[in-house]
Parts: structure tokens; C-alpha cells; sequence
């Protein structure tokens, strides 16, 4: 199938220093593979979450993927 899309939402920059804030837009993406972030979030794993967000879900936006390594949230549609 096509995957479930995600609405990815970047980390609220209002505590950084202005000259350090980037413009980051919200981005979706359909994440298609879930094993492994469903089995590291059931067990509470973050380490494992953070390498099969990164690894399963992110590497799918592009050339600017690093820019949602920390996110302030994450909605998901059926």
C-alpha cells in the first residue's frame, strides 16, 4: 500500500537565540515500514526508536532530513 501519511511538525524554536532559529516548515511523508518504531515505542526503547525513526521514517524527507531529527510533534492519518 501507499503507507500512513505523517504529519511531521519541527521543534519549536522559540527558546533558541534569534540568530540561531532556522525556518523549518511542517512536512508529510508516508511511512510505509513500522515494525521496528512500533516494537522500540512498545518496549520503551528510545535509542532503538531514535535509529528506526531515523533509519525507517526520516531519511524519506530528503536532503533535508536532519532538520526533523527532534520534532515537536508527530500527527499520524488513516
Amino acid at each position: 500500500g501507499q503507507g500512513t501519511r505523517v504529519e511531521i511538525h519541527p521543534l519549536n524554536q522559540s527558546h533558541v537565540p534569534r540568530p540561531h532559529q532556522r525556518t523549518l516548515q511542517h512536512r508529510t511523508l508516508n511511512v510505509r515500514h513500522w515494525n521496528r518504531i512500533i516494537d522500540a515505542w512498545t518496549h520503551t526503547d528510545t535509542q532503538a526508536l531514535d535509529n528506526a525513526w531515523i533509519n525507517d521514517a526520516a531519511t524519506h524527507l530528503g536532503s533535508s532530513w536532519g532538520q526533523y531529527d527532534y520534532v515537536t510533534t508527530i500527527g499520524f492519518a488513516a
